[in-house]
């Protein structure tokens, strides 16, 4: 029953969506507009939502046994509003070195060798591609850059 009332209401949100996609303008498949992605999220969601329909899940599902976990909810939003909020002056790489820390280690209750080097790998690395790939002007913040980035 769950299952046909999530494809239904995917659907639904699907329908809105692709309204909303048209009306700002799909654009060309060489130039797209600005409603051309939200116009493709819409599809693949009301795609997802009939064969949710058509296919609804057998069977009863288990009932969780362990309690909701609000507290890795609430550090997560924190931790992103305050990656925000430093951004600019902390810079891409320190920032993102420490949002990724605290997301994997008190999140993903990984351990602290694991999330610190997830992190600073992952945005090494990111930084790395975005920074001197794709050309895009990250903020440097105090951390002094290899020259070139």
């Amino acid at each position: 029953m769950v299952d046909r009332v999530v494809g239904i209401a995917s659907i639904l949100g699907g329908i809105l969506l692709a309204i909303m996609g048209w009306r700002l303008d799909l654009g060309t498949s060489k130039l797209p507009g600005p409603g051309f992605f939200p116009f493709l999220i819409a599809c693949a969601m009301g795609g997802l939502g009939i064969w949710l329909l058509l296919h609804p899940a057998s069977g009863e599902k288990p009932i969780p046994t362990e309690p909701p976990r609000w507290s890795a909810f609430v550090i997560g939003l924190v931790s992103i509003l305050g990656y925000a909020m430093v951004l600019q002056g902390m810079g891409y790489l320190c920032s993102t070195i420490a949002l990724l820390a605290v997301q994997l280690r008190w999140v993903e209750k990984r351990g602290w060798t694991t999330s610190l080097s997830i992190a600073v790998i992952a945005s090494t690395v990111s930084l790395f591609v975005f920074r001197v790939l794709v050309k895009v002007p990250l903020p440097v913040g105090f951390f002094p850059l290899p020259k070139g980035w």
